[in-house]
């Protein structure tokens, strides 16, 4: 389970929305200057994303939560959103490549226009497969309410 703490910042009936800090690494890396993952981090710090969850807890607006999403279902989605559009681009191509230059004349527009043509199916068939899960497969889900930390003070005696 992929964790993160946030505070909710509105609730309704059912659900709540959670705010929580995008966060990056990147400043402790020590190749951040040769690296343009950091240059995009820097872009981000500081930001928010606020996530709409299933209010399971009875949380309340102020709460300080602690909200995760399964690996699983993350693997999962990063794979039909991003990796099926590349495997369908290149099988179009390397089909339309090699295979059916047997059967007729081939040129680089061809090809260039099969692999889009691969590419568009394959978004076409993650976004099928992904609305065809179940709704709350890919959504985040309300883990714990953080109790409210109180500060103590020392009493000098």
């Amino acid at each position: 389970m992929i964790k993160e703490l946030g505070i909710v910042v509105e609730k309704d009936q059912d659900s709540i929305w959670v705010e929580t800090a995008v966060k990056s690494t990147c400043k402790t890396c020590a190749a951040k200057s040769n690296c343009g993952t950091s240059a995009v981090a820097e872009a981000f710090a500081g930001k928010s994303v606020i996530n709409k969850v299933a209010n399971s807890l009875n949380a309340q607006v102020g709460d300080q939560v602690e909200i995760g999403i399964p690996e699983e279902s993350l693997i999962q989605g990063a794979f039909w959103i991003y990796l099926m559009p590349i495997f369908s681009a290149l099988i179009f191509c390397l089909v339309t490549q090699y295979w059916l230059t047997e059967f007729m004349e081939i040129n680089e527009g061809l090809v260039i226009l099969s692999t889009f043509l691969g590419g568009y199916l394959g978004f076409v068939v993650a976004r099928k497969k992904l609305s065809s899960s179940p709704s709350d497969k890919y959504l985040p889900q309300l883990l714990s309410i953080r109790p409210e930390i109180i500060p103590v003070k020392p009493v000098d005696s």
